[in-house]
């Protein structure tokens, strides 16, 4: 199928590595100038060279998403740069398990600010030169399965995505007069960085060797598979182009079969 991006112009947040680094990738494999975004321009340097060696285009901005102060510069450095925009993926974000009763506030807070307070400020920044160009555009966000559902000890993060998903479909009403089209991918547990991370934790709190513990929990959907980044990086692409003109306000799984709602 056919998805060429040729002179489109993506910003992908948090794409240093795993789905947003994928994503990166493939925006830029299919045309697209991408700017990277990572906690600093450094971080990014391994996705810009990767896509460089590829024959694409790509150049990093750095922001701490964290400190929103430094998302509107950011985002004003990449549009100067791509000369304007057209793709937006909302991808950053960050997943820390504990539950209520032992949850501290500073715990609740970063995981907002980077899980859903960073999207709005991204697409409060974004969206006035995807509208003041009239072409069109399209805004994505990655939520997770985790926004349909309700684990103990996954409070934050849980209510992150259930919010991520919320904004994107107040998103696709509101700016679907200007022709941007607005969407969330909602990955299940996919082969990154984080759910290495998550899995050790996970096997250490059941005292459990961790292979066994990360094999039984990635492979828990209706194909018994692990997912690649790719995957997930593949319908962001297909979203972005032409190929998805009459999609928005959706929230997509790529999951497996892990959530079929």
């Amino acid at each position: 199928m056919d998805m060429k991006l040729d002179g489109k112009r993506a910003l992908v947040t948090g794409a240093a590595s795993g789905i947003g680094q994928a994503v990166a990738q493939g925006l830029a494999a299919e045309g697209a100038v991408v700017a990277v975004h990572a906690r600093s321009e450094a971080r990014a340097a391994e996705t810009v060279d990767a896509i460089k060696a590829a024959g694409g285009k790509a150049f990093a901005v750095g922001a701490d998403l964290q400190k929103p102060g430094e998302i509107p510069g950011m985002c004003a450095r990449a549009i100067d740069k791509l000369g304007g925009i057209d793709i937006v993926v909302n991808n950053a974000g960050v997943a820390d398990l504990a539950s209520v009763i032992d949850m501290d506030e500073a715990l609740w807070d970063r995981v907002m600010n980077v899980n859903l307070k960073a999207p709005f400020l991204v697409t409060k920044h974004t969206a006035p030169t995807m509208i003041k160009q009239a072409r069109g555009g399209s805004i994505l966000y990655t939520s997770s399965t985790n926004g349909k559902s309700a684990d103990a000890d996954w409070s934050a993060y849980n209510t992150s995505k259930h919010g991520v998903i919320g904004f994107m479909k107040c998103m696709a009403a509101e700016l679907g007069r200007h022709s941007i089209r607005v969407n969330a991918v909602c990955p299940g547990w996919v082969a990154t960085k984080m759910a290495d991370e998550i899995h050790v934790k996970l096997a250490s709190d059941a005292s459990l060797p961790f292979e066994a513990v990360y094999d039984e929990s990635m492979r828990a959907n209706m194909l018994r598979s692990i997912i690649p980044t790719k995957d997930e990086a593949d319908m962001y692409v297909f979203l972005a182009s032409e190929h998805g003109r009459s999609i928005t306000g959706q929230s997509i799984n790529v999951c497996a079969g892990l959530c079929y709602w």
